[in-house]
């Protein structure tokens, strides 16, 4: 073989047989913070609280816009005190719960009554007027719907005393009262109930023996 040839046939093996060249190191980088996903709601969570929302809006939609009347009667044996009363009931349109179980609604009411004092030392007769809100609430699973009441709200007595013997102050006096009740008939529309209310200007003027009534009452809604 011609010395050329040999020449060029050593420089092509050389070039094959060369190493390749060491990679460049890189400086590593820190990698950025991976942001956890929130884990997802539970299902049942979810279908709960799907459920709670849709029972508020059910419970508001069982108020009734129709007022109702009410008659009752009171007595204080303590302080020889009776009434007669009659009160007139609005629903507000708040409520929360179970139409077709328990329910917490609140009402309106407003009331006009005539105390008649039978003490034996100068009695003398009153006229109470008020307003206040009621709570009630009822299991109204059935067609006889049994519920608890409570209420606390202002009244105004034509007079400050219903005996020597029973000086209650001022004629601005506070009314709470907690009863219960059943609603029954056609479309609940009949309502018997008790209640238990005491009377007094919380202290504003002495002496200050307070009222308290036992009272009976039936109610009707138009």
């Amino acid at each position: 073989m011609p010395r050329q040839d040999q020449e060029a046939s050593q420089d092509r093996r050389a070039a094959c047989c060369d190493p390749l060249p060491a990679p460049t190191p890189q400086t590593s980088r820190p990698r950025p913070p991976q942001r956890r996903l929130p884990r997802p709601i539970p299902l049942a969570v979810r279908h709960a609280a799907t459920a709670s929302l849709l029972a508020l809006p059910l419970g508001l939609g069982t108020a009734h816009a129709a007022p109702a009347v009410q008659l009752g009667y009171g007595f204080d044996d303590t302080h020889h005190v009776q009434k007669v009363e009659m009160a007139m009931l609005w629903d507000s349109g708040f409520a929360w719960g179970n139409p077709q179980g328990w329910l917490i609604d609140l009402q309106w009411e407003v009331n006009v009554a005539r105390w008649n004092s039978s003490s034996d030392n100068n009695p003398h007769d009153l006229w109470e007027f008020g307003a206040s809100p009621v709570v009630r609430i009822g299991w109204w699973k059935h067609a006889w719907a049994p519920f608890l009441e409570l209420s606390v709200g202002p009244r105004l007595l034509t007079g400050t005393r219903t005996s020597d013997d029973h000086v209650i102050s001022t004629a601005f006096q506070f009314s709470e009262y907690a009863g219960l009740g059943v609603a029954f008939g056609s479309d609940r529309r009949f309502t018997a109930g008790y209640r238990f209310q005491h009377l007094s200007n919380s202290g504003i003027k002495e002496p200050n023996p307070g009222t308290s009534f036992h009272v009976i009452y039936l109610r009707y809604r138009f």
